[in-house]
C-alpha cells in the first residue's frame, strides 16, 4: 500500500482569535487514521490572500493532497476560492449548477436570497465541484502543479457538519481508491446514540463484537452527553447494497445488544428530534416544567425548526413559590418530601400539561450543585416527572457529580430520552 501525504489547512480569523476550536483538522486525522494515515503537516492561517496562497504553495511540496477548511462563505473574507485559483494559476468559473441548488435552497425556507450567495458559485476554474447537501456554499477539488507533480487540493466549508459530509462522502472514498489501487467502493453506515456510558464502557464491552468483525470499523465519537458510536462497512460500488444494507442492520442490533441499555436509538436524529416526530406523528403536544434544568429540555425540542406544532410551552419554576403558585404544587408536600422529590416532580408534571393544555408533560427537579447536596440527597440527585392522560409517573436517577453544567445538560437530555421511552411504551 502505497503512502499518500495529506496536509490540512485551515482558514479563517476566529481560529487564531480563539473564537472557534478547530475541530475540523481534529477530525480529519481521526478519519484518516482508519485508513492507516495520518496527516503529514496541518497549518491555520487568517482570512489573508498572500497567506494562503503562499501556505497552499509551501504544503504542495509537502504533501499529495491538501484539505483546506473554512473561506467559502458569501462575505468579503471569504477568499478561499480566488487564491487556490491564484495557486493554480487559473481564473474563477461561474457554477451554474451550485448557483441554482442555493437558489431552490432559499425558495424552499421562502426567503430571497442575498446577492452576496452568487459568489459561493465562483469556483476554480479547474475544480470538479462537489455537491454539499448540508448548506449553500458547493466544496471542489483543485489541480495544483508543483515540483512536476499534482496535488489535488480539496476545499470544504468550515462549518462543521457540513466539512464532515463533504469529507465522509467524498473525500475518504477517494483516498480509500487511491489506496486500493483505484477500485471502487462505498461506504455503509449505521449509528448507534448512548446515553449513560462512558466512552471507555462501551469499548469495552465492544471488544468481542470488533473482533469477530474485522471488517467493521467501529467510530466513537463524545459528543456530550451522549456517546455517538458509528459502525462502518466498506463493500464494492457494485455490491448489493440491499443486502448490505441488511447485513448492516444486522451488525447494529449485535453490537447495540453488546453496549446494552445506554443505547436509546439507531440514525442519525438527535433524542429531541425523534420525540418531535413521534409526537407529531401521533398528533400530541407537550409541555415541560423544569426547576434544576432552568428551561435547557425547553430550549432543545425548540431548538429544533418547525417544533411549534408540538411544543406547547414550558415553566421554569425555580423557587418553590412559583412551584405553588404556577403548577399547583401542594406546599405540604415540599414541606414533607423536599422540592426534589418524587412527589413534587409528579405534581410538576401534571401542573404543567393542565394548565398549558399539553397531551404529555415532562418535569424535572433535582440538586444541580455544587452546593445543596446533603447526605440523602447528593448533589447529582434528579426527580423526574412524566403525565399523560391516564396517569404520573416520577423516576429518579443518581448522576455523578461532574460539575454543574455538565449535570443540568445530562438532566436534560436524560428527561428527553425518558420521554422517549415514554412513548415507546418502555416506561411505567
Amino acid at each position: 500500500m502505497s503512502t499518500l501525504r495529506i496536509a490540512h489547512l485551515s482558514i479563517g480569523d476566529e481560529l487564531l482569535d480563539g473564537r472557534v476550536k478547530d475541530g475540523n483538522m481534529n477530525g480529519l486525522g481521526t478519519a484518516l487514521s482508519l485508513l492507516g494515515l495520518e496527516l503529514a503537516e496541518a497549518r491555520t492561517v487568517p482570512d489573508v490572500r498572500r497567506q494562503i496562497e503562499e501556505t497552499l504553495r509551501a504544503l504542495a511540496g509537502v504533501a499529495d493532497v491538501i484539505v483546506t477548511s473554512g473561506g467559502l462563505g458569501p462575505t468579503s473574507d471569504d477568499v478561499t476560492a480566488e487564491c487556490v485559483a491564484a495557486a493554480a494559476g487559473v481564473g474563477l468559473r461561474f457554477d451554474e449548477p451550485s448557483f441554482a441548488r442555493m437558489t431552490a435552497m432559499f425558495e424552499a425556507r421562502g426567503i430571497p436570497m442575498p446577492e452576496s450567495n452568487r459568489r459561493q458559485a465562483m469556483l476554480p476554474a479547474s475544480s470538479r465541484t462537489l455537491e454539499n447537501q448540508m448548506g449553500t456554499a458547493p466544496g471542489f477539488v483543485t489541480p495544483l502543479s508543483a515540483d512536476g507533480r499534482v496535488v489535488e487540493v480539496w476545499s470544504f466549508p468550515g462549518v462543521p457538519r457540513e466539512y464532515e459530509h463533504l469529507r465522509d462522502d467524498f473525500l475518504m472514498p477517494a483516498l480509500r481508491a487511491r489506496l486500493d489501487g483505484g477500485r471502487a467502493t462505498t461506504l455503509v453506515r449505521r449509528t448507534l446514540r448512548s446515553l449513560g456510558l462512558a466512552e471507555s464502557a462501551i469499548g469495552e464491552r465492544l471488544k468481542a463484537f470488533e473482533t469477530a468483525h474485522p471488517e467493521v470499523r467501529v467510530q466513537y465519537r463524545a459528543a456530550f452527553p451522549e456517546i455517538i458510536i458509528r459502525l462502518v462497512l466498506q463493500v464494492p460500488a457494485d455490491a448489493d447494497l440491499g443486502a448490505v444494507s441488511r447485513r448492516a442492520d444486522a451488525l447494529a442490533d449485535e453490537a447495540r445488544a453488546a453496549i446494552g441499555k445506554s443505547v436509546w436509538g439507531v440514525g442519525d436524529a438527535s433524542l429531541e428530534e425523534r420525540v418531535l416526530e413521534i409526537m407529531r406523528a401521533r398528533g400530541l403536544t407537550i409541555a415541560t416544567a423544569e426547576s434544576c434544568t432552568g428551561g435547557l429540555i425547553a430550549k432543545r425540542l425548540t431548538d429544533i425548526p418547525g417544533s411549534s406544532d408540538v411544543v406547547v410551552g414550558g415553566v421554569v419554576a425555580y423557587a418553590n413559590t412559583v412551584k405553588q403558585a404556577v403548577l399547583d404544587v401542594p406546599g405540604n408536600d415540599i414541606e414533607a418530601h423536599g422540592a426534589v422529590s418524587g412527589v413534587v416532580a409528579e405534581a410538576m408534571a401534571r401542573g404543567a400539561r393542565n394548565h398549558l393544555r399539553a397531551d404529555l408533560a415532562i418535569s424535572v427537579t433535582g440538586v444541580a450543585g455544587p452546593g445543596g447536596g446533603s447526605v440523602d440527597k447528593p448533589v447529582g440527585t434528579i426527580w423526574f416527572g412524566i403525565a399523560d392522560a391516564h396517569h404520573v409517573v416520577a423516576v429518579q436517577k443518581k448522576l455523578p457529580d461532574f460539575g454543574r453544567e455538565r449535570i443540568r445538560e445530562m438532566a436534560a437530555a436524560t428527561a428527553l430520552r425518558l420521554v422517549l421511552e415514554h412513548l415507546q411504551g418502555k416506561t411505567a
